[in-house]
């Protein structure tokens, strides 16, 4: 069931989002002849996406969750600035809210900066769809696995998915 558009991109307090198979049963029913590549591949290559999948999903969920507070914490220091400037200065428990919620701000806004959970996120991310598109190229018999008998194949498959989870971004 789909959230509601205003609702939809707001962070998760718990947990990740269910996730899906790089292809469906269905889909796989559709091709009988590929079932003991579908079934190599679900030993060796999903449980590494999926590890990477619901790591990408967490970092932006906490990328998504540490600029919302800093958005509704900012808000509400100005509204409680606004309320203690037109009440004339003269409540001060107005006054220590406001540095209470400032304060609070301060280290999110540093987690902020440092950009880690974004950077986890893009690596994550960045592994979990190469190794997606290595499921693809690997059931085409494309690239590397062009000519080469199931042994290798395999062989080659083990090497490639070792290489995606060791790279770094950027590289």
């Amino acid at each position: 069931m789909r959230k509601p558009a205003l609702t939809r991109y707001l962070p998760q307090l718990w947990g990740v989002p269910a996730q899906q198979a790089i292809l469906s049963a269905e889909d796989r029913g559709r091709f009988p002849q590929l079932a003991p590549d579908f079934d190599l591949l679900s030993a060796e290559l999903e449980g590494a996406f999926r590890q990477y999948d619901r790591d990408a999903l967490a970092g932006q969920n906490r990328f998504r969750l540490v600029n919302l507070l800093l958005i509704v914490g900012g808000a509400s220091a100005t509204a409680l600035g606004a309320l203690q400037c037109a009440a004339h200065g003269g409540r001060l428990w107005l006054g220590i809210s406001e540095a209470i919620i400032a304060g609070l701000l301060a280290p999110l806004a540093v987690a902020a900066r440092s950009g880690r959970s974004h950077r986890a996120y893009f690596t994550n991310r960045l592994k979990a769809e190469r190794l997606r598109s290595e499921y693809f190229v690997f059931l085409i018999g494309d690239a590397e696995y062009r000519g080469i008998d199931d042994e290798r194949r395999v062989e080659v498959l083990r090497k490639r998915i070792a290489t995606i989870e060791d790279e770094a971004v950027g590289s």
